[in-house]
């Protein structure tokens, strides 16, 4: 009889003489799941979606083929419960819910650009009849002002000189092995469930929202260029970021790439 893939894992690291709280201070995924993995005790994962991420991780540390483990791992565990993938999870960036308010944000935004147009040509308009008729004393004065006008010395609306109006830009690096999924507000994957090794980057990004999920929290954030703190925890972490913040995902909202 094959070996399961737990016993695979407990096999290879006895082999190389490895202890687990070395394993976890390596790859940062904690004890208590490492030794799930090798029990076959997949449910005591924080979510079935993790023991993917988890499994990758540590069948490369012990320099397994990881696509063999997880081919064995979705014909013996996940083909056995296949479910549909609860709506609480699927709700926060899906294609069919985000897709209205980005419909409804770009009509406001064009709108808001053709009322702007008109009230710039009515200030120049006003302008050069107040020029016209101003007589020669004031000419410099009006020229002066014009001018200030045209260069565009007047209040302007504040736009950011890299990201469009109303959008967030995010780009990752990993400090250590982290799983990771990135999905913008469309519910497309821009990191499609990726473990990336140290000091791997990916982005930037940009888009009105982004959903995130991290393996662990080997992993340093930036958001319009500014970094984000991100607790170095053994557990999954999930961020909603948009251009007003970023705020914590509970479990059943981070997104899995699946």
């Amino acid at each position: 009889m094959a070996p399961t893939v737990g016993q695979t894992l407990r096999e290879a690291r006895s082999e190389r003489g490895v202890e687990l709280s070395e394993v976890e201070r390596a790859t940062k995924i904690r004890v208590k799941f490492l030794e799930a993995m090798e029990g076959d005790r997949w449910e005591k994962l924080p979510a079935p979606v993790y023991a993917r991420g988890f499994l990758d991780i540590y069948a490369r540390y012990l320099g397994l083929d990881q696509r063999a483990l997880l081919d064995e791992y979705s014909k013996a565990v996940e083909g056995d419960r296949h479910e549909a993938i609860p709506e609480s999870v699927i709700k926060p960036g899906t294609l069919r819910q985000s897709r209205p308010a980005r419909r409804a944000q770009s009509i406001n935004l064009k709108a808001v650009g053709k009322v702007l147009a008109g009230v710039f040509v009515l200030v120049i308009a006003g302008l050069v009849i107040v020029g016209s008729i101003g007589g020669s004393d004031d000419d410099g004065g009006d020229q002066g002002q014009r001018a200030k006008e045209s260069r565009g010395e007047s209040a302007r609306p504040p736009t950011s000189p890299t990201t469009p109006s109303g959008q967030v830009s995010v780009e990752l690096r990993s400090t250590a092995a982290v799983w990771v999924c990135l999905v913008d507000d469309s519910g497309d994957p821009l990191v499609d469930s990726e473990t990336l090794s140290a000091d791997e980057s990916r982005g930037p990004f940009s888009a009105d929202g982004f959903d995130v999920t991290f393996g662990n929290g080997s992993v340093e954030m930036t958001v319009n260029g500014e970094p984000t703190q991100i607790p170095e925890v053994a557990e999954p972490l999930g961020y909603r970021i948009t251009a007003s913040g970023v705020r914590r995902l509970d479990p059943s909202s981070q997104p899995t790439c699946v």
